[in-house]
């Protein structure tokens, strides 16, 4: 019995054992893993950290030189030329105006215009001679440019080539140019040529025609300059194809400039046909004849200007302030006045200014103010 006992207890006792061996053995093939797992961890590097590449220097780079361009203007290439040509007008200096006066000879018509265009803005007299031959060039830009260029020379010699110009130009653009030009320089032999231009299909020489004629101020074109205003209105009632806008536009301008011709040569005469004018529709026509009844000394156009200065649109409104001045009656004062010390928009209100001076107006004078006199401490 006994023998039984012990011999259960030894059993029991190896079992014991052998778990305790195990539970070790397992603990320690844990760690010996867990081990060789943070070697292996360990012994892995870590990737280098990449560095930015330096930056390149920097290398100048030399400066790029001057153009020539007199070097330039021997080009055998035509798009050189002008480049050059224009370059060297744009520096205006006196001592390049013979190299443009040579420009002019160019076989290029670019290449003359601008040498033209550069000699006119700075107003070179010795290149007008050049100048004036190129009217007669076969190129009509050329032709319009020597117009514009002698305009601003403004050399008498010019005229007989300008009238010319206007008399038999095939181009209305280069006639259209010498018309303006002539009647800024006030040529009187030009009138001849202008008055049958005034019958010219083309409305546009027709209004500049009568536009250089007021600004020349030959009385003897006045008969010419009715005659024109009366087949203006005329054709304006009863052309179907007038009444498009355009058209329309185009005659208001046109019947405009003739009656203001009319009022720079005073011709009283047309007094009868300008008062019938008060009744048209267009404003612009309504001022101009109370403008030019005014400088003839008829004040009918007064209350009709006054009403204008009202408007809504800022041009009209100019336009009628302005005419008051030129109609001289001092009863428009008082609407000047308000205009002056009302209107936000300046150019109406300098025009404002300008009617009162017209009319005798003398701004108020400011008393200055007196002097602090400083207190005695």
């Amino acid at each position: 019995m006994r023998k039984s006992t012990k011999c259960a207890e030894l059993v029991s006792a190896s079992k014991s054992v052998v778990c305790l061996v195990f539970v070790g053995l397992v603990v320690f093939v844990s760690q010996c893993l867990f081990a060789q797992q943070s070697g292996v961890q360990s012994t892995q590097k870590k990737p280098a950290a990449v560095s930015k590449p330096a930056p390149a220097p920097t290398v100048s780079q030399p400066a790029p030189k001057p153009v020539d361009y007199y070097q330039m203007l021997k080009s055998t290439e035509a798009v050189k030329r002008r480049i050059a040509v224009d370059n060297i007008g744009r520096q205006r200096n006196q001592n390049d105006i013979s190299v443009l006066i040579e420009s002019l000879s160019d076989t290029d018509p670019g290449v003359k215009i601008a040498a033209i265009d550069s000699l006119g803005l700075m107003r070179a007299q010795q290149s007008a001679d050049k100048i004036i031959l190129l009217l007669d060039d076969k190129d009509s830009q050329v032709r319009q440019s020597a117009c514009v260029a002698l305009g601003y020379i403004g050399d008498p010699k010019a005229q007989t080539g300008l009238i010319e110009r206007v008399k038999n130009d095939p181009d209305n653009s280069v006639k259209m140019q010498a018309i303006l030009i002539l009647g800024n320089m006030r040529a009187s032999g030009a009138v001849n040529a202008l008055i049958p231009l005034l019958s010219d299909k083309n409305p546009d020489i027709r209004l500049m025609s009568a536009q250089a004629l007021g600004k020349i101020g030959d009385a003897k074109a006045a008969p010419a300059i009715k005659d024109a205003l009366s087949v203006s209105v005329e054709e304006m009632k009863n052309e179907p194809s007038l009444k498009e806008p355009y058209h329309q536009g185009q005659y208001n301008r046109l019947i405009s400039e003739l009656v203001k011709s009319l009022g720079e040569l005073k011709d009283k005469s047309s007094e009868e046909k300008i008062e019938e004018l008060l009744k048209s529709d267009n404003k612009s026509i309504k001022i101009a004849a109370a403008s030019t009844l005014g400088k003839l000394g008829n004040k009918s156009g007064l209350s009709e200007a006054m009403k204008l200065c009202n408007d809504k649109d800022d041009t009209v409104r100019m336009q009628a302030v302005e005419s008051l001045g030129n109609i001289g009656d001092a009863s428009a004062m008082p609407v000047l006045k308000k205009i002056f010390n009302t209107e936000t928009n300046n150019h109406i209100k300098e025009s404002a200014r300008g009617a009162l001076y017209k009319l005798g107006w003398k701004p108020p004078q400011t008393k200055p103010k007196p002097a602090k006199k400083e207190k005695k401490k």
